[in-house]
């Protein structure tokens, strides 16, 4: 059997940097530099640690037992799923769409699989969680739990349109690891089963509590739990990718260029069409959109489109707006975790006009460019006084400021 991942055994002595749940905590001890450079979008990557409370504090299958029983869970937030299939919606969900708590335990208990999706979305540490990997990847995060019963399996061998972190949580599961039958799969290149062979066993091992396996979109994988009811969180990294870049590429050069708005041929649809008459032409399109394609800006229209729909995740939001009136020098402040921003220069005009705007949670914020310094030093400074503040804002300027960035869950009040 040929090994293609990379299994690694990691010190007991490890813990969790101040519940920050950060990315580079999620892979230890294998480094960001190291993951970016020899496993993501190239093979699977197996860390083991010997350390079975390593990621408990992120979830818990108590947690699970509350979300399920009490939370009003809805389709498609939860899907209960046995290898065979034989579970449909309407085993677990009343007519409104809820689902019935029971009935997902019944199922449960009768060996089905329970996936709750998005429970970032209800779960302030997922959501804390998926905020670090964010500001690493610069693409969406999203959670999907799996509870499986002891020797029971969810889905059969098959691949995912995005790369995942399996972080296991609670008891044991078997991973299989195939070919990749379509490498870097598109979101319209799904696996079909029917049509998609799944080739040769490479790698088998089992994941115990701590453990977090890294699987690349395309290669072909299942699992299976134990003797144990086996919980983890299959984190999904909802990257973009340069074919969707070189899509918005050509619409914008289209914009500009009349070349790339010329109607197909005519007759192209005919049978006796002759497609290779217009490869040239086509060739020159693809050598004006490399020269035109403003790759600099392009990017930062999807740094602005992550950013627009980056919404707030501010836990403790209104406790902050009480401790805005006690604010002095001395109070301590810090940048949200996690935070992504953008700051932009506006020119107006006349001079009195420009402004600075601050990109975040999908919403712009204008400022004077005369506080430019002391906001960069309140965005990027881990933790500081307000007296400390750089610029030239006197105390007063410094707290008309912080107050507001406070408001807008930006930062926070130590």
């Amino acid at each position: 059997m040929v090994i293609s991942g990379v299994a690694i055994r990691h010190a007991k002595d490890i813990s969790m940097p101040n519940n920050d749940y950060s990315f580079d905590w999620a892979i230890a001890p294998v480094s960001r530099e190291d993951f970016l450079k020899n496993s993501f979008e190239k093979k699977h990557l197996v860390i083991r640690r010997n350390q079975q409370d390593y990621y408990r504090d992120l979830l818990s299958s108590t947690d699970i037992d509350h979300v399920v029983t009490t939370m009003g869970l809805y389709t498609p937030e939860i899907n209960v799923t046995k290898a065979d299939g034989n579970i449909t919606v309407a085993d677990y969900t009343y007519e409104s769409g809820y689902i019935d708590p029971v009935r997902v335990n019944q199922l449960f208990a009768d060996g089905a699989t329970v996936i709750l999706s998005g429970l970032q979305e209800r779960l302030p540490k997922l959501a804390r969680f998926c905020r670090a990997l964010e500001s690493v990847m610069s693409s969406r995060v999203q959670t999907n739990i799996y509870m499986t019963p002891a020797n029971s399996q969810g889905f059969r061998a098959h691949y995912d349109q995005h790369d995942v972190l399996v972080l296991q949580l609670e008891g044991t599961k078997e991973w299989r690891i195939y070919d990749t039958p379509v490498e870097l799969p598109l979101n319209t290149q799904g696996f079909n089963p029917h049509d998609v062979p799944i080739g040769e066993e490479t790698d088998r091992f089992i994941l115990e509590p701590g453990d977090m396996v890294y699987v690349p979109r395309g290669l072909t994988h299942d699992a299976v739990a134990t003797d144990q009811t086996s919980l983890h969180i299959t984190t999904g990294l909802m990257v973009r990718t340069w074919a969707d870049l070189l899509a918005e590429a050509v619409n914008v050069v289209a914009h500009s260029d009349p070349a790339f708005r010329g109607a197909l041929p005519v007759g192209h649809a005919n049978s006796e069409f002759d497609a290779s008459a217009y490869q040239d032409q086509f060739a020159d399109l693809l050598k004006r959109l490399a020269e035109q394609a403003p790759l600099e800006k392009l990017l930062a229209g999807f740094k602005q489109d992550f950013l627009t729909n980056r919404v707030p995740r501010v836990e403790g939001q209104m406790a902050q707006i009480y401790k805005l009136n006690d604010l002095d020098g001395n109070s301590t402040i810090r940048p949200r975790p996690h935070l992504i921003y953008d700051l932009a220069h506006f020119k107006g005009d006349e001079e009195k006009d420009a402004s600075i705007g601050l990109s975040c949670y999908g919403g712009d914020i204008s400022f004077p460019p005369h506080v430019e310094e002391p906001l960069r030093y309140a965005l990027d400074t881990p933790e500081y006084k307000i007296s400390d503040l750089a610029g030239q804002l006197d105390l007063e300027g410094k707290l008309v400021l912080v107050r507001r960035l406070v408001r807008e869950g930006i930062l926070e009040v130590v």
